[in-house]
């Protein structure tokens, strides 16, 4: 048991600050802060774009991670790509922790999930996964959701681990 609980602690790439939410906890989000339904976690701040989460990192660290900005680009097919242009930076030290576009995911307003892609074509420079190790290291860089069209406004940025909502940044064009 115990060998499976240290398993599970090296698996998370991100602790929240103040609380996480299930992604599925986003519907019908107010403007100020996602309420989790039935379950007794904090509320996770919708930000702005532009907004810096402060992070938790695993083991007393602390990482700034800024959704700076997103655009969308239209796409053959009725789909758009949402590109997203993020800083991640480590203000505070613990155990090394890498963080990198597998950590975000969008919820758009039909509620439908999508995993973030990296593509120099359709959005560079991409952003790399980065282990963090040293205070003041940083990333930069940009990823993008293919999303149906014009299901992106309304929806979020989300930063995650798994299922673990940290943070969310709110789309509107």
């Amino acid at each position: 048991m115990r060998r499976t609980c240290l398993r599970l602690l090296l698996a998370v790439a991100l602790i929240p600050l103040g609380g996480c939410a299930d992604p599925a906890t986003l519907q019908g989000a107010p403007e100020a802060t996602v309420l989790a339904k039935e379950t007794a976690t904090p509320p996770v701040p919708v930000l702005r774009l532009g907004q810096e989460a402060a992070i938790d990192l695993f083991g007393n660290g602390l990482a700034g991670v800024t959704v700076t900005g997103a655009e969308l680009s239209p796409q053959a097919a009725g789909r758009e790509h949402l590109v997203v242009t993020v800083d991640i930076k480590l203000l505070k030290a613990g155990k090394p922790v890498t963080g990198g576009p597998e950590n975000f995911v969008f919820r758009d307003n039909a509620q439908a999930t999508h995993p973030a892609q990296v593509s120099d074509q359709a959005a560079s420079p991409r952003l790399r996964a980065v282990n963090f190790t040293t205070v003041g290291q940083a990333s930069h860089g940009r990823f993008f959701f293919d999303v149906p069209k014009g299901t992106a406004s309304g929806g979020y940025v989300q930063l995650v681990t798994g299922k673990l909502v940290h943070a969310v940044w709110q789309f509107k064009t």
